[in-house]
């Protein structure tokens, strides 16, 4: 949901260039759409069982195939561990973590043979992001001895190595959901997991691992701690799921059964194959609850908010307007009768509240969209250049101010005072743009930098930043977490021009490249293999992007000319004269 400075549509179309071959969007991470969905089990390339060791074969060789057998399709190690010694077969532990990579080098030595590894990263037992491999841990290196007369590796990594065009065709991208402290909304969490028969096991398991370190007042999983499932989460031919957790269940309320049964329908419903859950505990349904468990349950803890609007705002000589793009009408509230000076905007995401830019951007009005009778009150005033303004789910306000000294970060709760809030990373920087989750978990920015190097000013660059916002169990704000940069590809750094959700896990990006622009999708756990997913490339003068977290809503791109929504086989279409500042609520 993104709102720009004085943007006029008028009634002409605009050109579009598919150069990558159409001009849809990729709604979500590396390997899915951003919908969410997982993938069934006759999508997986099948089969691939590598050869194990052969007689005679050198250390090299050894090494070399080890790490081909772990690509075997589907996904097991059974090969892979014919390759280690004895003792290193009872304890290699290839379920701690994954090491995905984009090229291998040669492998070289003999009692000790070593490999290069080139932009590796890792994802943790859970399937989540944890980080670019460091350099100094990007070789891997192989203790070798023979039994038998054989080499055999006798120290593996505790990994899962593969390259990552492997885990592009055999892993999805999706989500696990948990809960936000106030046990509200839905907290969405990128996890990449296998793909076929295993992926409502893996997903089940992620979710049971729950949120991670540092998450804890990001968000909660009403899951209890200890909780475990058998050999596998099995799906029927009618596509029943059967959770069948392990673990005691007796001490929980009816209210956290219910909210334990959303997050397992939220995270499982993203297996096309599931059409219904049996959720039990020690063979017993959850408090409360029924065993059977619809994929449809916890509609009201929607990440995307369900009680959100879907309708467009923009402003019109001056007045707020909303509905179709095409045919916007004036809202009922005093913005929709008189001019009261916006500049930019943000309508909240049950669309009762509005809040205004006014005096040159400097101060923010907030009053109500649909009494007549209604009033606009100031809640910030003084201010250099506020940023559109922002709301979550709690109608949390969120402003951020550009200052000569950088970003000053400012949160509105209701009819406090506005609060001076610290986002390490973000506040004192050349803050250009700013989203926030509807979920209020997630923060993201785009971050203008002028680097130096040896004394001299380089070309500035754009970052995207991402931060994680920690809240206490009745929605204060404790702490913004520190910005953690979103990779770009080929490690370059382009001049964004702006950014919108697109799901409540993926933002899409608007950049130039040369005599065109780019939209790209880009996932907020940083994780590279996000960057794989292809682009829409766009003829045009185009400098916006219209967009939500919900993807059942259209994308737009627009420029002084026009729009285009941006969605496969869309043709341009003409806009309704006089529009500014294009958004959605948020």
């Amino acid at each position: 949901m993104t709102r720009r400075r004085r943007l006029l549509l008028v009634g002409t179309t605009v050109a579009v260039l598919a150069l990558s071959g159409c001009v849809s969007l990729p709604e979500s991470g590396p390997v899915v759409d951003a919908g969410g969905d997982g993938s069934s089990s006759d999508e997986v390339a099948c089969c691939y069982l590598p050869n194990g060791p052969q007689p005679g074969e050198s250390a090299t060789d050894i090494v070399q195939h080890f790490l081909e057998a772990m690509q075997a399709t589907p996904i097991q190690t059974n090969v892979a561990k014919q390759f280690l010694t004895e003792a290193a077969r009872a304890s290699w532990d290839p379920e701690q973590e994954t090491i995905v990579y984009g090229e291998r080098g040669t492998v070289r030595g003999e009692t000790r043979v070593s490999v290069a590894l080139t932009d590796a990263h890792r994802l943790d037992s859970r399937g989540v992001f944890a980080g670019p491999l460091p350099p100094e841990e990007s070789t891997l290196s192989f203790r070798m001895t023979t039994e038998d007369g054989e080499w055999r590796i006798a120290d593996p990594v505790d990994a899962l190595v593969v390259p990552q065009t492997w885990t592009d065709e055999h892993f999805s991208s999706v989500n696990v959901y948990y809960v936000d402290p106030t046990a509200r909304i839905l907290v969405p969490e990128p996890v990449s997991v296998p793909r076929g028969d295993q992926f409502a096991t893996a997903l089940t398991r992620s979710l049971l691992s729950g949120p991670g370190p540092g998450l804890g007042d990001v968000s909660r999983n009403f899951l209890p701690p200890g909780m475990s499932i058998g050999l596998s989460v099995p799906v029927d031919e009618q596509g029943l799921a059967d959770v069948a957790l392990r673990g005691d269940a007796s001490g929980m309320s009816a209210e956290e059964a219910e909210l334990a049964a959303a997050q397992v329908a939220w995270t499982l419903r993203q297996d096309p194959t599931i059409r219904s859950i049996r959720l039990t505990a020690d063979g017993q349904a959850l408090p409360g609850q029924s065993s059977l468990v619809r994929i449809e349950q916890g509609v009201q803890y929607d990440p995307a908010d369900f009680a959100s609007s879907t309708a467009l705002f923009a402003l019109r000589d001056g007045r707020l307007v909303s509905g179709r793009v095409d045919a916007m009408s004036p809202v009922d509230g005093p913005p929709g009768q008189d001019d009261y000076g916006f500049t930019e905007f943000g309508v909240n995401l049950d669309s009762t509240l509005v809040a205004g830019l006014t005096e040159g951007a400097t101060s923010v009005l907030v009053g109500s969209t649909y009494d007549p009778e209604g009033s606009l009150e100031q809640v910030l005033s003084g201010a250099t250049s506020l940023l559109p303004p922002v709301w979550d789910f709690a109608d949390r306000l969120w402003l951020v101010d550009r200052t000569p000294t950088g970003a000053r970060v400012t949160l509105v709760e209701g009819t406090g005072k506005p609060r001076l809030v610290d986002v390490p990373g973000v506040s004192g920087e050349r803050v250009r743009h700013v989203l926030v989750s509807r979920d209020g978990s997630r923060l993201l920015s785009v971050v203008r930098r002028s680097p130096r190097v040896g004394g001299e000013t380089r070309r500035t660059r754009d970052e995207l930043v991402a931060s994680r916002v920690q809240y206490d169990d009745r929605g204060n704000l404790i702490a913004v977490q520190p910005a953690q940069r979103l990779p770009w590809p080929t490690g370059e750094r382009p001049r964004i021009k702006d950014i919108a959700w697109r799901t409540p896990t993926s933002v899409a990006v608007l950049y130039p490249v040369r005599n065109v622009v780019q939209v790209r999708a880009i996932v907020v756990d940083g994780s590279p293999a996000s960057l794989s997913a292809a682009s829409s490339t766009l003829t045009g003068d185009f400098r916006y992007l219209v967009g939500s977290p919900d993807p059942a809503v259209p994308l737009y791109a627009a420029s002084p000319e026009g729009y285009i929504e941006l969605s496969q086989n869309r043709t341009p279409e003409s806009s309704d004269v006089g529009l500014a500042t294009l958004t959605y609520t948020g």
